[in-house]
C-alpha cells in the first residue's frame, strides 16, 4: 500500500484514461493495493462487470440458437412455398378458375386461358407465379413480366 500512498501523495503526477484518451490527477484516482482485500468500490466494480459479461454470454447463446434456427426455417418456407405453388389453382381466392390453369413451374407456375373451360373462348392468357411468405420474383421471372408488359408474346404453330 506504500506504493498507492506515494502516488496519491504526489500532487502533479497525471496519468492518461486508456478509454477516452484524457489525463487526470492520479490524487484523484481511486487507486488501491490488489494483493490485499479488495476496497467495497473495486468490488462493486467488478461485480457490475461481471454482471455485464454474464449478460453478453447469454445474448451470444441467443444469437447462436437463432443462427442455428433461421436455415431451418428458411428451409422449411421454401419446402412450403413449394407445395404451396403445386396446390395454388385449388386454393380459395385462387383469381382463376383451377381448369383454365396449366402448370409449367419453371420459370413461371402456371399459364392460363381465362374463360376456356366456362365458355369455351379464351378472354386473355394469363401467366401466374404463386408467391408467399413475402417472396419475390427471380431475375428470370421478372425478365418474363417485362416481357409480357412490353407485348412481346408470340405463338408458332407448327
Amino acid at each position: 500500500m506504500a506504493l498507492v500512498d506515494d502516488l496519491l501523495a504526489k500532487p502533479r503526477l497525471y496519468a492518461r484514461c486508456p478509454a477516452c484518451d484524457e489525463t487526470f490527477s492520479l490524487r484523484k484516482a481511486r487507486l488501491f493495493d490488489a494483493t490485499k482485500p479488495l476496497p467495497s468500490y473495486a468490488q462493486s466494480y467488478l461485480k457490475q462487470a461481471n454482471e455485464g459479461l454474464e449478460q453478453e454470454r447469454v445474448d451470444l447463446a441467443r444469437r447462436r440458437k437463432l443462427a442455428r434456427e433461421n436455415p431451418r426455417r428458411t428451409a422449411e418456407a421454401v419446402r412450403i412455398g413449394k407445395v404451396v405453388e403445386k396446390i395454388g389453382p385449388s386454393l380459395p381466392g385462387f383469381p382463376l378458375q383451377s381448369r383454365d390453369c396449366r402448370a409449367l413451374f419453371e420459370p413461371i407456375d402456371y399459364v392460363a386461358f381465362k374463360g376456356l373451360s366456362e365458355r369455351g373462348v379464351v378472354d386473355a392468357v394469363v401467366f401466374i407465379d404463386v408467391k408467399s411468405g413475402g417472396a419475390v420474383l427471380q431475375p428470370n421471372q421478372r425478365r418474363i413480366k417485362i416481357a409480357v408488359e412490353k407485348g412481346r408474346v408470340s405463338l408458332f404453330t407448327m
